[in-house]
């Protein structure tokens, strides 16, 4: 059996980290109200809902300074 460094399980651990994000992260931009995946399943409503009470406005952008 091989030995493996600290290195290289760290690097593993961030590949399963970034996939599960990136999957997640599909999921939560998906349009679908029924989501199944991986054994999973999930009813949701995709609308978002904002209450605009706690919304802040944007600030202009500033122009770039001249010197």
């Amino acid at each position: 059996m091989e030995s493996y460094t600290l290195a290289d399980v760290g690097i593993l651990i961030t590949t399963i980290s970034g996939a599960v994000v990136l999957i997640l992260g599909a999921l939560q931009k998906s349009k679908c109200s029924k989501i199944a995946c991986c054994c999973l399943k999930c009813d949701r409503d995709p609308a978002l809902k904002t209450d605009a009470s706690q919304m802040t406005p944007r600030l202009p952008s500033r122009p770039p300074d001249n010197p």
